[in-house]
C-alpha cells in the first residue's frame, strides 16, 4: 500500500510538472515607437487617454480588435482636449488632437507582430513622427483602426509612454511549444516610393530566415505639404 502511495503520488507530481511547463506566458512579439518631441501638450494629454484606454487589451485567437471601440469618443466629457489634428491636409484644433499618434504606432507594432489588417487609413498629409506609408489615422465614428489575432493563441497590447517616447507591443500568451514555433517567424516591412506622393508597404514573412510571402500592406496616396 504503501509503494502503492507512493507511485500515485509521483504520478500526480509528472502531470502537474508536465501541465506546468505548457502553461502559457507572455512572449514579445513586436514593439514599435515614435517620439513625442515636438508634440503639443494637448497632443501629449490625448495620446496619454488612449494610450491608457489601450493598455492591457487582450485579443483571443481569430479575434478582433477595434481602435475606436477600445478608445471610445474623444469628448471634452471623457477628459478630452482640443489640440492640432490634421483635417483635409490642414491643422487645425479639434477634440482628440494627438491621438493618431498612438493608432500609428500600435499599426506598425501589429504589423511586426503578423496581425492581419482589416482596417486602416492614411493621413492626408504625411505625419512627421513616422515614415510615410506607416501611418494610420483614426476619426471616432468615421476610420478605425481594425485588426485580426490569426495565431492560436491570445495576444495582449501594451502600450506607455517611456522617455518621451510612445511605446507598443504586442505580446504572444503561448506555451513553450507555441513560442517554439512562433519564434520560427519573423515579419519585416519594406516602404516602396512610387510618385512624390504616393507610398506603398509591403510586408515579408520569413520562416527559419527564409522569405516565404512578400505582402502588401497598403498603397498611400498624400497631399503635398505646402
Amino acid at each position: 500500500m504503501v509503494l502503492c502511495r507512493c507511485g500515485v503520488a509521483f504520478l500526480v507530481l509528472s502531470i502537474a510538472a508536465l501541465s506546468g511547463c505548457q502553461r502559457p506566458r507572455p512572449v514579445v512579439l513586436s514593439t514599435f515607437r515614435t517620439s513625442l518631441e515636438g508634440r503639443t501638450e494637448g497632443q501629449k494629454h490625448n495620446a496619454l487617454k488612449a494610450i491608457r484606454a489601450l493598455d492591457q487589451a487582450t485579443i483571443p485567437p481569430n479575434g478582433t480588435f477595434s481602435f475606436n471601440s477600445r478608445v471610445g469618443s474623444w469628448t471634452r466629457e471623457r477628459g478630452f482636449v482640443r489640440a492640432p489634428v490634421s483635417l483635409g491636409g490642414v491643422l487645425v484644433p479639434s477634440w482628440g488632437g494627438g491621438v493618431c499618434q498612438v493608432s500609428t504606432t500600435l499599426y506598425v507594432a501589429a504589423l511586426l507582430a503578423g496581425m492581419e489588417i482589416l482596417e486602416r487609413h492614411n493621413h492626408a498629409i504625411a505625419p512627421s513622427y513616422v515614415s510615410t506609408g506607416m501611418d494610420a489615422a483614426v476619426a471616432y465614428g468615421v476610420a478605425d483602426l481594425k485588426f485580426r489575432n490569426p495565431f492560436n493563441f491570445p495576444v495582449r497590447v501594451k502600450c506607455e509612454v517611456k522617455a518621451s517616447q510612445i511605446v507598443c507591443q504586442i505580446v504572444g500568451l503561448m506555451t513553450p511549444r507555441q513560442e517554439r514555433e512562433q519564434k520560427r517567424m519573423r515579419f519585416q516591412l519594406k516602404r516602396e516610393t512610387t510618385s512624390p506622393t504616393q507610398v506603398r508597404l509591403w510586408r515579408l514573412h520569413y520562416r527559419d530566415g527564409k522569405l516565404i510571402r512578400r505582402e502588401l500592406c497598403n498603397e498611400s496616396n498624400y497631399m503635398q505639404n505646402q
